[in-house]
């Protein structure tokens, strides 16, 4: 075995043992959530609706019936099973903004407060502060000047189209893949949208979405030896832009593209011949050339931009929230860190007050302090099915649901809603399942799903290290998520049928059932 081929063997373990740690611990942790505690002050006739629908289901899932056959002809009826579906979904969804659109609070309140009159010193001085998000302020006003809306309504509506958005290239992209695939990522991403709320908050987590799945598309592009050259240095350049589209929506978007980056290299490693070589380094080429125009030009419109007046001396330096992402017992948001970098004026100030709060941090946990505090926040980080919803400080400002038809979407995302809880008993149980299909994968390996499961781990590795907390910052890594669970679909299946089998639980089955 030559060097080369030993540094593949062992990347691609190394990936597969991290990946397997990082997603086992998030399965454990969805396992025991909060979120599937139902108890008698939570309990209407919606929850026990539900729970009937639910063993319904289950009596549908184990016998053959008229039912179970009628969903399994709609799947195998192609496109316009899915195009029926995906039409009802959207009806869906439509319905939800109209019934709610609510006034949002945390950062979308600013990125609100300036779209109405971005003269306000607290508007002034959030963006100075908070220098990241004035790319997206600068699109989101680009957009709502073209509608002459400043409504909830509307912003939220755009959200929406970006969100499906992001699902169509993703299907896109899975076609590259596997066009076997696409059905089933399909009616996937179906049942994940029916239940995703996160399409009424107009901010960098759903934003972001259709530039990171276009680079998921280039680099899968870029990859495929299915096209010549041309058609992969074309992939090459749609991946360069959307990097840093994607950098200046939500900075941490980009690690799919790192992690593709290194796995393609890993891959390269495997069989190094001159012309492979070539190849790659003229797609590299493009690549950064694509992403190095995009990112001036994005300089330049930020940098001349006068809708906002910054001071960016003010800024946040990055290391505030590698000193917040250690604070507390969830590494989450830290007012009184937060209130130090508005105290502060200096950015020299604010860096020195950070790294004696890490040092201080660091000191008090200890070591394996310090490591039973990862693992317990990599809970935090990625567990909850709902995204944080309603787990910011201010996350609606509307508390009440109406007591008119707008009642069937408000009772459930509400603060004040009667089923909440339903709402976050249901995304829970969709979220384990997602997760665990990705656990009971971990034998299938490619290019691709290596790339996509170096982008989850680092993801997992950003939000352990900065703050996190909460799961809502796990809403940009959701293509990465999507493709994935297809493409490991079949190994998985094959997997828990081995466990079950070993358990006796398969053979208990065939006995009933016979």
């Amino acid at each position: 075995m030559n060097f080369f081929n030993y540094l593949f063997k062992s990347s691609r373990s190394i990936i597969n043992i991290l990946f397997t740690i990082f997603i086992g611990l998030t399965f454990y942790f969805t396992l025991t959530s909060s979120n599937l505690l139902l108890n008698s002050q939570t309990t209407t006739w919606v929850t026990m609706v539900m729970l009937l629908g639910l063993v319904g289901i289950i009596i549908i899932m184990i016998t053959d019936n008229f039912v179970k056959r009628f969903a399994r002809s709609v799947y195998q009826s192609g496109w316009l099973g899915m195009l029926v579906l995906g039409i009802l979904l959207l009806i869906w969804q439509i319905f939800f903004i109209v019934a709610t659109h609510p006034a949002i609070g945390f950062d979308v309140n600013m990125l609100h407060q300036a779209w109405i009159n971005p003269n306000q010193a607290k508007v002034r001085g959030y963006f100075s502060q908070n220098y990241n998000n004035l790319p997206i302020l600068l699109l989101q006003n680009w957009i709502l000047t073209k509608f002459h809306s400043t409504s909830w309504l509307v912003i939220d509506s755009v959200t929406l189209f970006l969100v499906n958005l992001s699902a169509l290239i993703n299907i896109v992209t899975m076609y590259l893949v596997s066009k076997d695939k696409v059905r089933l990522l399909w009616y996937l991403q179906i049942i994940f949208l029916a239940f995703f709320p996160m399409i009424i908050i107009p901010y960098t987590d759903t934003w972001v979405l259709p530039s990171v799945s276009l680079i998921l598309l280039g680099f899968v592009g870029m990859s495929s030896h299915s096209f010549n050259l041309i058609y992969r240095i074309l992939f090459s350049v749609m991946a360069g832009v959307a990097t840093v589209i994607t950098y200046y929506i939500k900075p941490s978007g980009i690690i799919p593209a790192i992690a593709f980056i290194i796995v393609g290299i890993v891959y390269l490693c495997n069989k190094p011949d001159k012309k492979s070589l070539l190849r790659a380094f003229c797609l590299l080429v493009f690549l950064f050339g694509s992403g190095a125009t995009t990112f001036v030009l994005g300089q330049n419109i930020i940098s001349n931009q006068k809708y906002v007046s910054i001071d960016k001396s003010l800024e946040i330096p990055s290391i505030h929230f590698v000193n917040m992402g250690m604070s507390g017992t969830t590494g989450a948001y830290n007012p009184h860190d937060a209130l130090m970098m508005a105290k502060l004026p200096k950015k020299q100030d604010k860096i020195a007050y950070s790294k004696k709060m890490i040092r201080k941090r660091l000191k008090q946990r200890g070591l394996l302090g310090y490591i039973s505090f990862l693992i317990r926040k990599q809970g935090y980080n990625t567990a909850d099915g709902t995204f944080g919803w309603l787990g910011e400080g201010t996350f609606i400002f509307t508390k009440t649901p109406a007591s008119n038809w707008k009642w069937w979407a408000q009772t459930f995302t509400y603060p004040a809603g009667k089923n909440v809880s339903v709402f976050r008993f249901i995304n829970q149980l969709i979220w384990i399942s997602l997760i665990g299909i990705l656990f009971f994968g971990w034998k299938y390996h490619d290019l691709v799903s290596d790339g996509l499961r170096l982008s989850l781990i680092g993801g997992f590795l950003f939000l352990l290290i900065f703050e996190g907390g909460r799961s809502r910052y796990l809403i940009q890594f959701l293509p990465n998520i999507m493709i994935l669970i297809p493409i490991v679909w079949q190994t998985s299946k094959e997997t828990i049928a081995k466990i079950l089998l070993a358990t006796g639980l398969k053979k208990m089955e065939v006995s009933q059932n016979a």
